[in-house]
Order: C-alpha cells, then sequence, then structure tokens
C-alpha cells in the first residue's frame, strides 16, 4: 500500500494507492492551514478504506517547486511516517505530478505554479522517440520569458489564473492550449502512480535525503540554448513505459 502526500501550494493533496488503484483521494485548498489538516485527512482516508499505517510500505511525497514551507510540512510528514512504518521512501516532482495525466495528448506541456509577485514556477514535457519525459531544467521567471522560448503550440497546466491564462493568451495567441480546469488540478493519485513505478525501478531516497526542490532567479535566462536537452538522469521521473505502437 502507497500513501501519498502533496502540500507544495495553498492546494494539498492525499491518496491511498494499492498498486492497481486509487483506493481514497481527497483534495482541497489548505490555504496556510497544512500543518493543521493534513494528519485528520490521511487518518480519515485511513479509516474509510479500513487501511492501518502497518499496512503501508510506500510513502511518496511531492518535493516542488512550491511554497518553502508548503513542502517542508508535506516532507517532513512523509519521512516520519515512512519511519514509523518502515515504509520506502521516494519523491516525485510537482511539476511532474502536473503534467503526468497529460501524456497520451502527446502535445507539448508546460507545468506552471505560482512563484510568489509577477513569477512562475515551470517545466516542460514532450514525447520523444515515443518516451513521454521532462525536456528543460526547472524554470522559474515571469510568463514573458518563459513565452519567448515556446515556438509551436504548448498545453498549460497547473495553478493558472484567469489573469495569467488571459496574460498567456495575449502573449502566445492560438500557440496557447489549456487542459479544462479540472484536469488540471494536481492530484496525490497521480503522485501516487508516479511514486509507484519510481519505486519499481528501484528508486528508493534515503528517508534524510528527501529535500524540497527550490528553483531561485535567474533560471530561464539560457536555459534553452539546446532546446529540450535531455535533463540529468534523476529529472526523468515521470517512469512512463515507450510506446512500442
Amino acid at each position: 500500500m502507497l500513501l501519498a502526500l502533496d502540500t507544495s501550494t495553498a492546494w494539498a493533496s492525499v491518496a491511498l494507492f494499492d498498486g492497481r488503484d486509487v483506493l481514497a483521494e481527497e483534495t482541497w485548498h489548505a490555504q496556510r492551514r497544512h500543518a493543521d489538516e493534513l494528519f485528520p485527512t490521511i487518518e480519515r482516508l485511513l479509516s474509510r478504506t479500513g487501511v492501518t499505517l502497518a499496512r503501508v510500505s510506500r510513502v511518496a511525497v511531492a518535493t516542488g517547486p512550491g511554497s518553502f514551507t508548503g513542502l517542508r510540512i508535506a516532507i517532513a510528514a512523509a519521512q516520519g511516517l515512512a519511519r514509523g512504518a518502515g515504509a520506502a521512501l521516494v519523491g516525485v516532482s510537482t511539476l511532474d505530478v502536473l503534467a503526468y495525466p497529460h501524456a497520451s495528448s502527446k502535445i507539448r506541456t508546460c507545468s506552471v505554479l505560482p512563484a510568489g509577485k509577477t513569477d512562475w514556477y515551470a517545466a516542460l514535457y514532450q514525447e520523444r522517440n515515443r518516451r513521454w519525459a521532462r525536456r528543460s531544467p526547472f524554470l522559474i521567471g515571469p510568463l514573458e520569458e518563459l513565452c519567448r522560448q515556446l515556438g509551436t503550440h504548448t498545453l498549460f497546466v497547473g495553478e493558472l489564473d484567469e489573469s495569467a491564462e488571459s496574460r498567456l493568451r495575449a502573449l502566445l495567441g492560438p500557440k496557447a492550449l489549456f487542459a479544462a480546469p479540472a484536469s488540471r488540478m494536481r492530484r496525490a493519485g497521480y503522485l501516487a502512480e508516479l511514486g509507484w513505478r519510481a519505486l519499481e525501478g528501484s528508486q528508493q531516497t534515503k528517508l534524510d535525503a528527501i529535500e524540497p526542490i527550490y528553483v531561485r532567479q535567474p533560471a530561464i535566462r539560457g536555459s534553452f540554448d539546446q532546446p529540450f536537452a535531455p535533463p540529468p538522469r534523476d529529472d526523468l521521473a515521470l517512469g512512463l513505459p515507450k510506446r512500442t505502437s
């Protein structure tokens, strides 16, 4: 049984996954109440499914980028739960979680999250050689800087408010595509699937080695000198099988 935890932003999510099905999931607008609401939500999902912590053998946690405080809350909780249950632990980028459900679209996808003021966290995903993966570093900067790197139709997913969506439409015109609001939601069920696949591939992380992904300025300038150059091995975290047809 895998428990997935995500408190990366004002939105939070928890899920239980048995390797095939998401048995229970809760996603909510926590704002700044992550610390107060995370463990009651975990207890509620365990009670609802009749699962005990003793049955949790795997834990996946979203590692950002995102809110400094929010990331620390889920990571500390995941480390404590994994240590107490003797469970394997794995971290998955929050931007990867956002992109994952859109892999089948085959459209270049840009995951975005607010980074404060006028800046946004972002990463680009695309299929190449029948494999869907992250094809950029983690980025931070204003939408104008990000859009200068985009030369083709791009599907945007993540926490885009009305103002940001309007700005992207103004900057990119018809090249800016948007997933339906419900499918933009960051769900722990997707985190659970990614975490399970990573652990199946022996990507277990030492408990104390899980750290939040903090992306700092400057990140966009010069990042695309070689567009879609493969990131480091541990960045190819989606773990999707290569298509054979």
